[in-house]
Parts: structure tokens; C-alpha cells; sequence
């Protein structure tokens, strides 16, 4: 980006460069042409100023008439003096020479078919550029002497233009100028210049030379102005612009052309743009290292988490994830560390269930093994035997789709098979309502399709996804996710303690599912071990939304002075059939890790009230303080999930959860 922005400016600073060098060059040869052409005025008007002062002078009249050469002589060499001039010469009222200040042995030629003589000896002051020998130009103006009415010569004063003028209109414009004549083939040849003589500025000369002759000359000065001229010279790349110099009659004797040179009017930007360059290397240079280094400063973390992803990828989760940043790649790092933490949890969990029996799910708090059978003979799902004279016997087809395979379990309100949908090909899982709970509990029915709404609005990986309510000859049943795996009351009731990762891994996945159920309006309102399954692979998927009910729900399905749920794991305001909200959920959570942790519930009673009035007067022992193994952040957790006031524990499933990651192994 830093290159690109820097040719960027550098190219539209060359452009704008090259049009404020043409126009700057524009207006300087518009200057220097207009001053030359002045001052070149300005020269004439004051050779014809003295010369108009020295004729007038009647001491000169005398030797004039008398016309002895060497009376002629001396007065040439005065008027030079008084009028300034590089040279005068006197010529009779016939036109012929009488002397020359700089050449005293001038001959006494006619001089009257020039012009500038001609005019004056009409009795006209006038002036003319004039050409001398090959390259030597000149000003030249002609003033009558008035001797009596009559014309009684003529003085010629000229001033030649050299390289002296040159050089004072270069010091004051900064332009080069090369003055130059031209011959009777219009071959011009160089009379003055500040660019010294070049072959190709005389090549040049020639092509503005051809121009110049075929311009018309200005009434007042008798120059030109003319288009422009370029020329290459050592290198420098010279724009020009100039006038023709004419003779008083008229003919092209040379002219001017003043010179700029196109890398000097860029000069100052061929400087900036060199400290533009300077500048942006520098830049680039610093871009580079601060790339440099923030490319360390990101890949070398990311490197690490890749590292860390590929051993998580290789069953190792014990990498270190040691990056600490507040930006996108310390999120990514806090991400990365969070699903180890969670992969080492789930690690420890499935650890503990590795054992040879699998169990499957039983809704309603039954776990069974599947081919576990007694002493006595009898099939059992957590305890509970299945009447062998069960409503359904397997190879019975349910709704002419789902063909029941064998009795899982039975719960408190249903019972639970596994079963095979013919149409979708796949097993399912079927729960029941006995004839004998829908006898005793005409609200059986009513909860029965308020478990399968509410159900189907959660759809979370840590939940039995449910899928369905049917009917087949008056008996109702619903079809849902068929998992495979043990119970948490199973696990808890091997008689040992489950590690602490095992047992926040547990936690930290009920809180996912509660936090999805919460969100719906759900609160579920029977969390136990009984309901939670934990799959071979420590995927904890949470069962049973039967006795669940929506939030802001007033009507009371159960009936009155009826308690859903399992007293033991009841929040103080649920046993008191008080209104409850997600906080009941969290207080079931609590009691869940307690058991989890110690071996026990934090307060036991053999009826609803009993537990009542142990959970007020009993002080409950946290759980650091009954295995010690327990980390004091994550029993201080656990308490609070349990405290009496639904307003001190933890608001939100979600809250409960960042609480428990930050507990560290």
C-alpha cells in the first residue's frame, strides 16, 4: 500500500510537475521577449535622443560646411562619445561618407541607398537594426544636420547588440537569449548568446529564421513576436520563444530568441520528487519492519494454536496455549485454550465411563444396561423392573411406521423402547404414557404434549433432540433422538468420587443446554443424574423435558398441591411450589456437581417437607471441605449454585458458565 500510494503521488506529481514547468516556461518567455523587445526600444529611443541633441549643436554646423576630413573625424568621435554609441559616421547632404569614428580611414562611399540614410536625408529622424561584417549586429538611428532650413548632412550613430546585453537580460530574467542575423540567403549565424555557439542551436536558428522572415513587422518596433522553439543542447532540453529584428526598411536582418531550460524550471520538483523518493524508501523500510515484526508478533502465536490444534487433532490436549493478547488472535487464543480445557474435561469423563457395560437412554430418570441381566432373571433400567406382561411386546409396530424393538426402561410416567422408523430407515427411541399413570393422573396426557412443544423448540447437541407425537389404539407416545451411553446416576453410583475435570465438564455442557432451554421460555424444572446421559465419546445430552413448562406459563398442568420434579434436587422456592424461574434449573445444577464431587446430596430427607426443614435449619458442608481434592474456586461455585435466595445464586445458565471456566486444572 505504501509503494502503490508512493508512485501514485509520485506520477501526479511528475504530471503536474511537467504542466507547471510548461506554463511557468510560458510566462518567462513572454517576459524576457517583452524586455528584450523594450529594452532594445529602449536603446533606440536613447541613441536618437543624443544623436537629435548633437546636431542640434551649432558648433558643429561650421565644420560640417567646411567638411575637412580631419574636422569630420573628430567630430564622429565626439558624437560617439556624447550620444553613446559603439560607432558614428557623417555623411553630406549627397549622402556620402565623411567619416567614421571607429574606422578612420573609411572611403567616401555613397551611403544614400540605404535606407536609414535616405530617410534622414529627407529631412525624417530614422532608425533600423543593421548587420556589419558576418555576425555583427547592430542598432542604428539616422538625424539630419539643419543648417538653414536645409539639410546639410547626416549623423548615423549605431550601438551593437553583443553579448553584454546578453548577459544583462539573462541576470535579470533567468533566461538564456541568443541574438543572431541573417544573411541574404537567410542563413542565420549567431551575434550574441548566452548559451555560447552549437551546432544545434543553429539548426534551430534556421527553422525559427524561415518563420521570422515570413512574419510582418510591428508598426512601432519592427519586431515580432513568433512561436515557440526546442532545443536540445548538452543534454538540457531548451524551450524558447523570440522576435525578428527588421531593417528601417523592412527586411529581416536577424532577431532574438530567449531560452529556458525545461530541467531547470523543474529543478525544484525534480528536488521534491527526489525527497518524495527518499522519504518513501524510508517509509517502506519502516512499513517493512513494522510488517516484519507485527507478522511475528501474529504468526508466531497462531503457529502455536495451529500446534496446539493439530495435537487436540492427535488426541493430545495437554499443549499450552501461551499467548496473551487483547486483540482478534488473543480471542482466537482464549477460544482455542477453552476448547482444550474442554477436550482434557471430556477426556476425564470419558475415562470414567469407561467400563464394560453401555447403557441407553430412559427418559424419567432410567438408565438400563442393554444386555446386563440379574440374579433373578429380570430385565432392570436403573433399578426399576420391567413387568415382563409390558403394553408393548417387541416386533409390534406402532402407527404402521415404528417397529418396537426392545423395552429400554421405565420411568415415572412412561415407558421407553427402542425402536426402528421404517420410513426415515433409522432407530429412534419411543416413549409411552401406562394406561395405569394416565388413570391416576388425568394431567398425564396434558404433559405429555406439553413436553413434545416444548421439546421441539430446543435443538442443541447437549439435548435429545424429540421428534414427534403419535397415537396408536388410544395410546399416546413420542419418538426422540436414540442415544446411547450411561447415566450420570449410574456413574455416581459406582461408589467413587468423580474427578473434578470430569465432574466441570459435566457442568460446563449442562449449562449449554440450559442456557438453549432458558432462552426458549423453558425452564426444565427435573434436572437430576437420572435425566442426564453421557455418551461414550463425553457428550453430555440432557433428557426428559416431560415435566418442563414455559416461563411466563400461569396455568398449573399438575394437580394443586402437586409437585413436579424430584424433591431432592428442588430448589427451596419449587418444594414451596412457590413461582420458580431458570435459578430452580441452576439450584438442581448445584446439587448435581455436589453429588458429583462428595458422593452425596448436599441435603438429604425422606419426603418433601423433611427436606424443607433440613434445607432451612442445616448448614450445608461445601464441598472442598469433604474431599479435598475439590478446588476452593470451584466449591465457592458450587455454593453459591446452592444458596436459599434464588436472587444470590448465579442469574443465567451462562453465568454459571464463565464462572466455571475459570476454573483452572
Amino acid at each position: 500500500m505504501v509503494a502503490t500510494v508512493l508512485v501514485a503521488a509520485l506520477v501526479l506529481l511528475s504530471i503536474a510537475a511537467a504542466r507547471t514547468a510548461d506554463v511557468s516556461s510560458a510566462r518567462a518567455l513572454d517576459r524576457t521577449t517583452r524586455l528584450v523587445a523594450v529594452l532594445l526600444e529602449g536603446r533606440e529611443h536613447g541613441l536618437m535622443r543624443g544623436a537629435q541633441v548633437f546636431v542640434k549643436n551649432p558648433s558643429s554646423w561650421p565644420l560640417l560646411i567646411e567638411r575637412r576630413p580631419e574636422d569630420m573625424l573628430d567630430l564622429a568621435v565626439e558624437a560617439t562619445e556624447r550620444t553613446g554609441a559603439s560607432w558614428v559616421q557623417i555623411v553630406d547632404d549627397r549622402g556620402v561618407r565623411l567619416a567614421k569614428s571607429d574606422e578612420p580611414t573609411a572611403p567616401a562611399v555613397s551611403l544614400s541607398s540605404s535606407v536609414l540614410i535616405a530617410g534622414a536625408l529627407d529631412g525624417t529622424p530614422t532608425t533600423g537594426a543593421g548587420v556589419t561584417g558576418d555576425s555583427l549586429l547592430f542598432q542604428a538611428v539616422a538625424v539630419p544636420f539643419v543648417v538653414a532650413s536645409r539639410v546639410a548632412g547626416v549623423l548615423m550613430a549605431a550601438q551593437i547588440v553583443d553579448s553584454a546585453l546578453a548577459a544583462n537580460v539573462k541576470a535579470v530574467t533567468a533566461s538564456d537569449v541568443v541574438f543572431y542575423v541573417t544573411d541574404t540567403a537567410q542563413v542565420p549565424r549567431i551575434a550574441a548568446s548566452t548559451l555560447g555557439r552549437d551546432s544545434a542551436l543553429t539548426t534551430m536558428l534556421r527553422r525559427f529564421a524561415r518563420d521570422a522572415s515570413r512574419d510582418r513587422p510591428n508598426d512601432s518596433t519592427r519586431t515580432a513576436t513568433l512561436p515557440g522553439a526546442d532545443v536540445e543542447l548538452r543534454g538540457e532540453h531548451y524551450v524558447g520563444r523570440g522576435a525578428a529584428l527588421r531593417s528601417a526598411g523592412g527586411d529581416v536582418l536577424g532577431g532574438f530568441i530567449a531560452l529556458r531550460s525545461r530541467e531547470a524550471e523543474m529543478a525544484p520538483y525534480v528536488a521534491l520528487r527526489r525527497w518524495i523518493i527518499v522519504a518513501g524508501l524510508l517509509g517502506l523500510a519502516v512499513a517493512f519492519v513494522l510488517a516484519y515484526l507485527t507478522a511475528r508478533s501474529v504468526a508466531r502465536p497462531v503457529l502455536a494454536l495451529a500446534d496446539a490444534t493439530r495435537r487436540a487433532a492427535d488426541g493430545d490436549y495437554s499443549a499450552a496455549v501461551d499467548v496473551d493478547s487483547n486483540d482478534e488472535v488473543g480471542e482466537l487464543a482464549d477460544a482455542v485454550r477453552t476448547m482444550l480445557a474442554d477436550l482434557r474435561e471430556k477426556e476425564a469423563l470419558v475415562a470414567v465411563i469407561r467400563t464394560p457395560l453401555t447403557f441407553t437412554q430412559a427418559p424419567d430418570g432410567v438408565s438400563a444396561p442393554v444386555a446386563a441381566v440379574t440374579t433373578a432373571g429380570e430385565r432392570r433400567a436403573g433399578g426399576l423392573a420391567l413387568d415382563a406382561a409390558a403394553p408393548i411386546v417387541a416386533g409390534r409396530v406402532l402407527a404402521r411406521r415404528y417397529a418396537i424393538a426392545e423395552q429400554l426402561g421405565v420411568g415415572g410416567s412412561g415407558v421407553v423402547y427402542r425402536a426402528f422408523d421404517r420410513e426415515l430407515g433409522e432407530v429412534v427411541a419411543v416413549k409411552t404414557v401406562r394406561p395405569d399413570v394416565l388413570a391416576v393422573d388425568p394431567t398425564a396426557l396434558e404433559r405429555l404434549k406439553s413436553e413434545i412443544r416444548l421439546a421441539r423448540r430446543i435443538s442443541h447437541r447437549n439435548v435429545v433432540r424429540t421428534h414427534d407425537l403419535g397415537e396408536a389404539d388410544g395410546m399416546y407416545f413420542i419418538t426422540m433422538e436414540y442415544v446411547t451411553g450411561t447415566s450420570l446416576r449410574e456413574l455416581i453410583d459406582r461408589g467413587t468420587r468423580l474427578p473434578v475435570p470430569a465432574v466441570v465438564a459435566i457442568a460446563k455442557q449442562l449449562c449449554r443446554a440450559l442456557e438453549v432451554a432458558h432462552e426458549q421460555g423453558v425452564i426444565h424444572r427435573d434436572i437430576k443424574p437420572q435425566n442426564l446421559m453421557v455418551q461414550p465419546d463425553g457428550t453430555l445430552k440432557v433428557m426428559d423435558f416431560g415435566v418442563a413448562r414455559l416461563a411466563e406459563r400461569v396455568s398449573q398442568l399438575t394437580s394443586t398441591g402437586m409437585v413436579v420434579g424430584t424433591p431432592a434436587y428442588m430448589a427451596p422456592e419449587q418444594l414451596m411450589d412457590d413461582p420458580i424461574d431458570a435459578r430452580a434449573d441452576i439450584y438442581a445444577t448445584g446439587v448435581v456437581m455436589y453429588e458429583c464431587l462428595t458422593g452425596h446430596r448436599p441435603v438429604e430427607g425422606t419426603s418433601p417437607h423433611v427436606l424443607m426443614a433440613r434445607m432451612l435449619s442445616s448448614t450445608i458442608r461445601a464441598p472442598h471441605e469433604e474431599n479435598p481434592v475439590v478446588p476452593k474456586l470451584l466449591s465457592a461455585i458450587v455454593m453459591r449454585t446452592l444458596s436459599k435466595e434464588a436472587d444470590a445464586r448465579p442469574s443465567t445458565a451462562g453465568e454459571l458458565y464463565d464462572l466455571l471456566a475459570q476454573i483452572e486444572e
